[in-house]
């Protein structure tokens, strides 16, 4: 009954229920399976980034989760006595979600079961992944249930989003290659009796180690400390009283904590596997990169792996795209992990130096950049909005001359305010014109472009002046025109369905457009 699935997903945290929500909404029709009986009860990964929300709110369920979080602005972070060497603020940052969202992974876990329960999938517990190998073209699988019993059932792809100790990757042969830190980490869920104010998290880089605090739902708050004298087999003693103790003492004052939900050692290991793909096989978030929770970009990473390859297996199993399409996961999203597992792994040694002099020094170098301008840097990295593919093979430009300010090919599309609509009173902005469509979407600046349509993308005609109509849209403010660059000439634009750009053209050309798309899709 259930092996016209054409997809299978392992493992139901956030990153394989985020791929399962997407998939399923668009009428791809698949099984979830997770080998544990229910659902985790533990806060574990507890904020989602500007990028994360932006997805979710192309998926239409992101209000789900701005009624459960706290909004996070920024971060203050202190050295040795108190001193403040850097203080970001996320307020600026162009993206309708200023701000990170404190919320518990149980909670990010339950609003998705419930809108993929909406979408009439329901997460299968209890099962695990026996078996798989490719057989003519699909990937022939042995699942077996809690009760023993095995199903064997063949899928058009596998994806393995199952954690660090992901069976499919060890299926694949893959194994996850890197390093570990040599330092002792504990993070604690607690409430704590101080004023501080939950929109901004708070960090302390001392002799002694780092402390990380940051507001989640539920008036509680996220604790991680590192201890350098500390073993392994300690943290795995240590009491809330002990984190306690290790907080009071760095920030020299009394910090009380109690009613605590989830207390836990960790390692940081910044290891990831040599490739993300095998054939029909994919892998993502933990299965396929694993690193320090600094910056809080783990999981965020896994949701958009997730969400990366699940319009491109929409469209190559409508056929509405070729095969090849999905080769550009690997690239784009191995590369990405690359890059992040190398600046996290750099950040992360810095936060756990141990030599006083090498520490003052890194905390005078902080001091300085503060006044440089780091803290304007900081948040675009940590907020996501830089992560782009400007090398991906599927993504592509021409005549691009006049448009040398504007966005490139592999980047993400920003949005624009101020755009007034035939059916909406007040003006509203592009991320809310996409909100609930998984198509691309074509940005045509100028008068007269004839685009014909197809079912891969919808169109939206933006102009200076005159009256909004269905599929037109007037720039009020201009605020489109410059940031696109198209205030002197006539311009296009195609946006993948996961906000980045895949082909501009300076001259606007339908011809062009045609040719790009002629080469990855079916139109």
């Amino acid at each position: 009954m259930k092996n016209f699935a054409k997809v299978l997903i392992v493992g139901a945290g956030p990153v394989g229920l985020s791929a399962a929500v997407a998939l399923s909404r668009a009428g791809i029709p698949i099984r979830i399976v997770d080998r544990l009986p229910a659902r985790i009860n533990q806060s574990r990964a507890a904020i989602i980034h500007a990028r994360t929300l932006e997805d979710f709110q192309r998926l239409g369920i992101v209000d789900d989760f701005l009624a459960t979080g706290v909004k996070v602005h920024g971060v203050v972070l202190y050295g040795s006595n108190n001193q403040i060497l850097v203080r970001p603020s996320l307020d600026h940052i162009p993206s309708p979600y200023p701000y990170m969202l404190g919320i518990e992974q149980f909670k990010t876990e339950e609003i998705l079961t419930a809108r993929l329960e909406e979408a009439g999938v329901k997460v299968e517990r209890g099962v695990e992944l026996a078996e798989f190998k490719e057989d003519g073209g699909q990937v022939s699988t042995v699942l077996r249930m809690s009760d023993g019993t095995e199903d064997r059932c063949e899928f058009a792809y596998v994806l393995g989003s199952d954690g660090s100790h992901s069976t499919v990757r060890a299926g694949l042969g893959l194994h996850l290659e890197g390093t570990t830190i040599d330092q002792t980490w504990i993070t604690v869920d607690v409430k704590i009796r101080w004023d501080r104010d939950p929109g901004e998290a708070v960090a302390c880089m001392s002799e002694e180690g780092m402390v990380f605090i940051a507001a989640m739902n539920d008036g509680r708050w996220r604790v991680i400390v590192s201890h350098k004298q500390m073993t392994p087999e300690e943290a795995g003693k240590a009491t809330v009283a002990d984190v306690e103790k290790i907080m009071s003492e760095r920030f020299g004052m009394s910090l009380p904590l109690y009613d605590p939900v989830w207390i836990s050692p960790f390692g940081i290991n910044t290891r990831m596997a040599p490739t993300m793909q095998v054939s029909r096989v994919f892998l993502a978030g933990d299965a396929a990169h694993v690193h320090s929770p600094i910056g809080g970009q783990g999981m965020n990473t896994g949701i958009q792996d997730s969400l990366n390859l699940a319009w491109k297996l929409t469209l190559v199993l409508k056929g509405v795209a070729k095969t090849e399409l999905l080769d550009s996961y690997n690239s784009e999203r191995h590369g990405n992990a690359k890059k992040l597992l190398k600046k996290i792994g750099v950040a992360t040694k810095m936060a756990s130096l141990r030599h006083p002099v090498a520490i003052e020094v890194r905390n005078h170098i902080i001091h300085l950049a503060s006044h440089l301008g780091i803290q304007n840097v900081m948040p675009g990295f940590v907020s996501m909005l830089n992560v782009g593919y400007p090398d991906s093979p599927v993504v592509s430009e021409s005549r691009t001359s006049w448009l040398s300010r504007g966005p490139r090919a592999g980047e993400r599309a920003p949005n624009a305010a101020g755009l007034a609509t035939a059916g909406g009173p007040e003006p509203t902005n592009l991320f809310e014109l996409w909100s609930n469509d998984e198509r691309h979407q074509v940005l045509a600046f100028g008068d007269d472009i004839p685009i014909p349509t197809s079912p891969l993308y919808k169109i939206t005609r933006i102009t200076k002046s005159g009256i909004p109509s269905d599929g037109v849209v007037v720039d009020t403010e201009g605020h489109a025109h410059e940031v696109y660059a198209a205030e002197k000439t006539r311009s296009l634009y195609l946006v993948r369905p996961d906000g980045i750009i895949a082909f501009r053209d300076g001259d606007a050309s339908p011809a062009a457009l045609a040719e790009y798309l002629a080469k990855w899709y079916v139109v």
